[in-house]
């Protein structure tokens, strides 16, 4: 099968695109015929060799663990999926991942795509939405008119956030660039700032729940100056002291997505019912992985980016 894999952690360099054997169903699992791969920054972080010490990959490494497609192998024990049957997937991060023509995955963590998008934008929902979805209600149990505020509300994660955190009616305040502003607030958020003009301690106080969905600048610690005692700060990046939080009686939770099927199921039906709108920046064929990867890494990207597998 065509794929891109790495034989050694590095740049973008490290990037191969060539061919591997194609992975077939073991008990429980299903063979997924990929049409669209996600592209997170969780896959350079992989390729950089930065999670080594949390996740032991086998090489050759196939990286991206979003995928959308059709079932083409069914594994012993699976009756829940039939053949050509549509489904995505947000694949474990420590096997291998998506940027292949075919993924084997266990049965238990595939869920059927939404039915009102196409397989390349459902392939940018997975990993991200997910990991939005995860924080706010099992981590941040957001409530009706609890205030929230998501930094870099534009980027893949916060603007699955601020659409979720909208439909869970709560308040929102996101930060982004002000370019980015325009967007931001069509995701439905009450309020925006510009991260690069305005320091948000000068402009915001009395929040329930702070999502950082972003990393760098102190602006984990720097947060819990604006939530209330008895709220919530969740990192998906940085990590922190959490007696820093409880000093201030705020729980503090450095999150770790799972995979889930349900959630996805749960996303899924959102979207088809219109609370989520799945917005994407760029769409790379496979052969142009460097590319996505660069633009997944300079943090500009307004939205989801996604790798074209079958073209």
């Amino acid at each position: 099968m065509k794929a891109i894999y790495l034989e050694q952690y590095g740049n973008t360099d490290q990037l191969i695109h060539g061919e591997l054997p194609s992975p077939t169903a073991g008990p429980g699992q299903v063979v997924i015929k990929v049409h669209g791969a996600g592209v997170n920054p969780v896959d350079w972080m992989v390729r950089e060799g930065l999670l080594q010490e949390d996740v032991a990959h086998v090489m050759p490494l196939v990286p991206g663990w979003d995928a959308a497609g059709v079932i083409s192998e069914i594994g012993e024990g699976v009756n829940n999926f039939e053949m050509g049957q549509p489904v995505f997937v947000y694949s474990p991060i420590a096997l291998q991942g998506a940027y292949a023509q075919y993924l084997a995955v266990d049965s238990s963590l595939v869920a059927s795509k939404p039915t009102s998008l196409d397989f390349i934008t459902s392939a940018a929902v997975p990993l991200a939405a997910t990991t939005a979805y995860q924080s706010l209600i099992a981590g941040g149990n957001v409530k009706p008119e609890q205030r929230v505020l998501i930094h870099n509300a534009a980027g893949g994660v916060g603007s699955f956030a601020v659409q979720i955190a909208k439909s869970l009616g709560a308040y929102v305040i996101g930060t982004a660039s002000q370019g980015k502003h325009d967007f931001v607030s069509a995701l439905g958020a009450d309020e925006v700032i510009d991260y690069r003009s305005e320091n948000f301690l000068d402009t915001i106080e009395d929040v329930d729940m702070v999502l950082a969905a972003v990393g760098g600048d102190n602006i984990v610690e720097d947060s819990l100056q604006v939530i209330k005692p008895g709220g919530v700060l969740i990192s998906l990046l940085d990590d922190m002291d959490p007696s820093k939080a409880q000093a201030k009686k705020i729980e503090f939770q450095r999150w770790w997505v799972t995979p889930n099927a349900q959630d996805l199921t749960h996303i899924a039906a959102m979207i088809d019912n219109g609370d989520i709108k799945v917005h994407l920046e760029k769409v790379f064929p496979l052969s142009q992985v460097k590319q996505a990867h660069a633009l997944s890494e300079s943090k500009r990207a307004q939205g989801k980016i996604v790798l074209q597998v079958i073209e």
